[in-house]
């Protein structure tokens, strides 16, 4: 019986170091992309959620739902939650209450939506639907400018300015003074609300009010 000899074939050492250096230079590559990429997502993750903190609405093709709370007894529900740092109590209508108030509007086809418990959920002032200043101007494409010590609120679009006052019915668009019929701007739960009706039909929007659903579309 004859043993086959096993032929062992010997890499210089000097081969085994190189190999070594690759591996490690490799891994030393790839830690500082995955650390790049992780600082990238940390940063990016700040940044959406700063963005997102200062943000109170959003636009959809889903119908809004509003905040409400369902009982036996159809009471509203008093709900304890956090605002800027502070503990707050917001009171919760019922269901049934929310259908009879609640508005929605829509601006070419897409929902106006409000963060839950961001208080900026359109609604009713004298027949009139007012909505937040910042979704406004974000549905209508107008550049906004906000004078705090005047509480004068200027828009403009294209060659159209519009400017207003807090409270006040008087406006001046392109210069000519305009009466605001029914309702004014207004500052509620801490955001600017301004009848978007007449200032839509100024920029020659078509508007249309559905009394079935409560829902005011404005089609560009």
């Amino acid at each position: 019986m004859f043993m086959m000899k096993k032929e062992f074939v010997l890499t210089p050492l000097t081969v085994i170091k190189e190999k070594m250096m690759e591996m490690i230079d490799l891994l030393k590559a790839k830690w500082r992309y995955v650390t790049f990429g992780l600082l990238l997502v940390m940063l990016a993750g700040n940044h959406v959620y700063a963005a997102e903190a200062e943000r109170t609405f959003f636009w959809s093709d889903a119908v809004p739902i509003p905040d409400c709370y369902t009982s036996r007894d159809g009471e509203p529900k008093e709900l304890g939650v956090e605002k800027d740092g502070k503990k707050v109590i917001v009171e919760l209508p019922s269901c049934e209450e929310a259908k009879k108030t609640h508005v929605s509007v829509r601006v070419d086809g897409k929902y106006l939506h409000a963060y839950s418990l961001s208080g900026a959920e359109p609604y009713i002032e004298n027949g009139r639907t007012m909505i937040p200043l910042r979704a406004l101007a974000d549905g209508f494409g107008f550049e906004v400018a906000w004078e705090p010590t005047e509480q004068k609120i200027t828009l403009k679009k294209d060659t159209r300015s519009i400017m207003m006052y807090i409270g006040k019915s008087e406006m001046l668009v392109d210069g000519k003074e305009v009466k605001l019929e029914e309702a004014v701007p207004m500052i509620k739960n801490d955001l600017t609300f301004l009848p978007v009706r007449q200032l839509a039909e100024i920029l020659g929007v078509q508007v249309d009010w559905d009394e079935s659903t409560r829902t005011a579309t404005f089609t560009q």
